[in-house]
């Protein structure tokens, strides 16, 4: 047991001292059903997760405790090629979607009472990589006006975004566009070299694609007409407001293949420190003693029904994502004392905030019959689908190389923000001025017939419902129980129907018309009213699976805090959550670099205190 530990920091050392080694892939495994012992144990293999895990593990021994495989294997290159990470069947949101039990923990949720009483299969990444193995790849910050509300929120000015640029830089390795296989003077990169830096970046590989989609770049000058220039920084540099712009991805540009925390931190971790990691093993609860104050000592676990313990010698990090985070804390004993009491669960720290503040944003379409190319119809077009394979195993360019790749944000204008009701106007007042309240994302897909439909999607960004998680027994191998709470509240109703008539004057530009054939599709142009817009939004949006805030960062004694700045967790010692979980409020557009950048971040907090 505590052998094995020493084995791996001993071959780590080895490996530090001679640089022309490099530690067996093999040796990173460790053999179930043995009762072993770490300085650190992280339950959750997914993105923040390895990330903590491999940087701890530069200085201590770690185990990693992962559910899942690894996804090459398990998903094989419908998780690999970027193109085919939006075609994965398991996204699906319907209850009756097609199942991928080795990729995606199946989740569903109560019936939405603000989005037509549905009932939402809500997919999580169950692999190492976690969800960063399944997302479409979007990488860009937040606003300098977020992060300042997080600092101030929490008490603490480290988490403004000057200070957390250098966890940003320090995640990430950016390669400049490739405009010979990108081949267009229609979607022109802007970016901010000072967002990163090389020399000092990380394993993560953020790049741009290697191909742009025609389709996209027409609904890109739809999107400009509109009043969205392009930025003139990109959207890595505290800025995203009034703007769009060609997105960075987490695309290794090399092969064209996605970069993921397992393709990234974990391979470099396994090269070089004593990493142990469990696959297919699950995390049944947290282990405390107790000398005054409850300190966490270890997780049970198991690994297919054979049950033993992982001891910390130090601490233990739950990294389990948004619904599964909340849901081990509750079933260790930390949460609403009624909820516990209910299920006989002994209860440790009392805490009503874990599992509320769920915060979530809602996405919907708008879609016309378009006459131009796209990446969908092109990968359903079987005379050239070799043709394209080739193009991307031989010089990784092509349609099979990127996905998506052009955002725009915004803060509704104030030609449609004059309807909005006092108590509206009043939320959304608290959010700072450069937080967009709406994202548009354009795309094109095969229409099945050998065309294309276009669609323009709208993001309800900064949402003002609220969901939450709990727990329907006092054991892991049962779901948790979740609420997204969309449109329950009647600001982010008002909103969604500003960003839907957004979208639809897009669709009415120049721009937009060159490239149309026929009428609006989905939902069609009988849908004018404020009620038929509103009863379509909310029978057809769905996640964009961004769900945060379930063990929200905060002061102690607030109604909603689970931790503090340094992530630990209320009530108890040894014990943090580092995932989107822990995040206050939800971040503006798609999380995952801050994500990267918050493990990161108390990554380099721990290893300052040892």
């Amino acid at each position: 047991m505590l052998l094995r530990a020493s084995l791996s920091l001993t071959f780590a050392t080895l490996v530090a001292a001679d640089s022309t080694r490099s530690r067996l892939r093999s040796s990173a495994f460790a053999i179930p059903g043995v009762n072993a012992s770490y300085d650190y144990v992280v339950v959750g293999g997914g993105t923040a997760g390895l990330v903590i895990a491999s940087r701890l593990a530069e200085v201590a021994s770690v185990a990693v405790i992962e559910a899942g495989g690894f996804y090459e294997q398990d998903n094989g290159n419908q998780s690999v090629v970027p193109a085919l990470g939006l075609s994965q069947a398991f996204l699906q949101v319907t209850e009756d979607y097609p199942r991928q039990p080795l990729m995606d923990w199946g989740l569903i949720s109560v019936p939405q009472t603000g989005a037509g009483n549905r009932r939402i299969h809500y997919a999580q990444g169950k692999t190492l990589g976690g969800s960063s193995a399944i997302n479409t790849m979007s990488y860009h910050r937040g606003t300098n006006g977020t992060y300042q509300r997080w600092a101030d929120h929490v008490g603490d000015q480290s988490y403004t975004f000057p200070n957390l640029l250098q966890y940003f830089i320090k995640s990430a390795h950016l390669t400049p566009p490739n405009y010979q296989k990108r081949n267009t003077t229609n979607a022109t990169v802007v970016y901010d070299p000072s967002a990163f830096n090389n020399a000092i970046g990380g394993p993560l590989q953020v790049s741009w694609g290697n191909w742009v989609d025609p389709t996209v770049t027409w609904l890109a000058k739809a999107l400009r007409s509109i009043g969205l220039p392009t930025s003139p920084v990109g959207f890595n540099s505290g800025s995203l407001a009034g703007y769009g712009a060609w997105v960075t991805l987490t695309i290794d540009p090399k092969h064209a293949t996605r970069s993921s925390s397992q393709t990234s931190y974990l391979e470099q971790a396994i090269k070089t420190t004593g990493l142990m990691v469990y696959p297919h093993t699950q995390a049944t609860k947290v282990l405390f003693s107790n000398n005054g104050t409850a300190k966490a000592s270890g997780v049970s676990v198991s690994t297919q029904g054979l049950e033993y313990t992982i001891s910390a010698n130090k601490e233990v990090i739950v990294s389990a994502g948004v619904f599964h985070s909340p849901q081990l804390l509750m079933v260790s004993g930390i949460g609403p004392r009624a909820t516990l009491e209910a299920y006989g669960i002994p209860v440790v720290s009392d805490l009503q905030g874990v599992g509320s503040n769920l915060w979530d944003q809602y996405n919907f379409n708008l879609i016309y019959e378009v006459n131009t190319p796209s990446e969908g119809q092109l990968l359903a077009d079987a005379a050239i689908q070799e043709q394209l394979l080739e193009e991307y195993l031989d010089n990784a360019a092509g349609p099979y190389s990127t996905v998506g790749g052009y955002l725009a944000f915004e803060r509704i204008p104030a030609s449609l923000r004059g309807n909005f009701t006092q108590q509206t106007k009043s939320a959304l007042a608290w959010f700072p001025q450069d937080w967009p309240e709406a994202e548009y994302i354009g795309v094109g897909v095969s229409d099945g017939n050998g065309g294309t439909l276009g669609a323009i999607g709208g993001v309800l960004t900064a949402p003002l419902s609220r969901g939450n998680v709990t727990i329907s027994s006092s054991s892991m191998s049962d779901p948790p129980v979740i609420d997204m709470g969309w449109l329950t509240s009647p600001a982010d109703a008002e909103v969604a129907v500003a960003i839907f008539k957004r979208c639809r004057q897009a669709w009415n530009t120049n721009a937009a018309k060159n490239i149309t054939v026929g009428q609006e599709l989905v939902p069609g142009p009988n849908v004018t009213s404020d009620a038929d817009i509103l009863n379509y939004i909310r029978l057809n949006g769905n996640q964009i699976w961004h769900a945060s805030s379930t063990c929200a960062m905060g002061k102690q004694g607030d109604a909603n805090a689970v931790v503090d700045s340094e992530a630990k967790v209320f009530g108890v010692d040894g014990l943090r959550v580092v995932d989107n979980s822990a995040f206050p409020f939800s971040m503006p557009g798609h999380p995952q670099a801050s994500v990267y950048m918050f493990a990161e971040k108390i990554a380099d907090v721990i290893k300052s205190g040892l």
